[in-house]
């Protein structure tokens, strides 16, 4: 379950009396270093999802495509070397 809004801003007030401002700025800077903003949201995750599933099939074709050239090359060797 997220952390709300009113439960961050109280924790945030509770540090700001226990070690003081400038030590609690500190720390929530340590803790989301390029803020809230930067933090990956769900719907960014299932599009790196579809992008690494879309990678991996496209490495896969090629990876097949490859492989079958390098079976018809040797096929035509040995096809060659038969007949002649």
């Amino acid at each position: 379950m997220p952390v709300t809004e009113i439960e961050r801003s109280e924790l945030v007030n509770k540090l700001v009396a226990t070690i003081g401002k400038e030590t609690t700025v500190t720390l929530m800077k340590c803790i989301l270093p390029d803020g809230h903003d930067q933090l990956a949201t769900k719907s960014d995750l299932i599009e790196l999802r579809g992008y690494v599933d879309w990678a991996l099939a496209k490495q896969t074709r090629l990876y097949i495509v490859t492989l079958a050239g390098f079976m018809l090359i040797i096929w035509a060797t040995l096809i060659v070397q038969i007949i002649a």
